[in-house]
Parts: C-alpha cells; sequence; structure tokens
C-alpha cells in the first residue's frame, strides 16, 4: 500500500440540533492535508426547498420562502445523503487524491476510509470496526494495541 500523505482527503461532518422546526442538519467539509478545503453542497430540489423553508414559516411570515429550488445549501437532512454527495466532490476538488477518509485529519486513531486502494480500505476499516466494537478508548489497553497496528498503516507519521 502505497499511499501518500498528500493523497488523503478527510471528510469531517459537524451537526445542529435544535428543538424549534429547523430539526437537525448535517455539514460536510472536505480538506486536504496541505490545507485545501471545499464545503460539500448540493442544489435544493422543489421538495428539500419545501423541508427547508418549513422551520421558516409561521404565522407572521407565511409569504416569506427562505429558500427556492436550484439554490445552492450546505445543509443536509442527512448524514447518508452528505456523503454520498461528498463522495462526487471529492473527486472535483482533489482529482489527484486516492483516498477519502470520514474524520479529521488532526486525529490519530483509525478513520473509516469511504474512498480508497481495495487492500487499503479494508485493512483500516477492519480497525475502524474493532474499535468500535471496543468502544474505542473504554478499552485503553486494547485500543492502544489497535492503534499501534493503524500506525503502522498509515501514511502519515506522528512524532
Amino acid at each position: 500500500m502505497n499511499i501518500k500523505e498528500e493523497n488523503i482527503v478527510f471528510l469531517t461532518i459537524t451537526f445542529w440540533v435544535n428543538t424549534c422546526a429547523m430539526g437537525k442538519h448535517y455539514y460536510g467539509r472536505l480538506r486536504s492535508f496541505n490545507g485545501k478545503w471545499f464545503d460539500v453542497v448540493y442544489k435544493l430540489s422543489k421538495e428539500d426547498a419545501k423541508d427547508m423553508n418549513k422551520g421558516w414559516l409561521s404565522k407572521d411570515t407565511k409569504d416569506y420562502i427562505g429558500y427556492n429550488e436550484g439554490e445552492e445549501s450546505e445543509r443536509f437532512i442527512s448524514k447518508e445523503r452528505l456523503i454520498a454527495e461528498a463522495r462526487k466532490q471529492f473527486k472535483k476538488y482533489f482529482p489527484k487524491a486516492k483516498v477519502l477518509v470520514l474524520g479529521d485529519r488532526a486525529v490519530i486513531e483509525p478513520q473509516e476510509i469511504l474512498v480508497g486502494p481495495r487492500e487499503f480500505k479494508i485493512k483500516i476499516n477492519r480497525l475502524v470496526r474493532r474499535a468500535k466494537e471496543l468502544k474505542y478508548w473504554d478499552n485503553e489497553k486494547e485500543m492502544d494495541k489497535l492503534c499501534k497496528k493503524w500506525e503502522k498503516m498509515w501514511p502519515r507519521k506522528y512524532i
């Protein structure tokens, strides 16, 4: 597995939750090690715009239209939809990149590989599944062993 640091991009997902009608939204950012980044966006369909406007409409603002079909939005209703769009935009914005990681470049433990060479993806994602089984750092001794395995496979060396 010859993956170089400059060929890795991270999808960092954040979310916002509110108790009002606006609900929950997911936001994604694609970021490389060299600092280049892009927010994941999509064009609103008629249905998307209708859903987004539900949170803004009230008796006082019944004529207000906050979102329109065709507008770009960085708000995603579901994490799955955000990830699907990020996979598309990953190659658009980072054409030379080979690996898309679900996580953050500052994290030094196994993170899920969304796109990458088959063997690399399988081996890393196996470690991620094991980390989830351990509930990450609930079992420090086992997680420490897992991180050491990951460090041997991971292209970036943290010193």
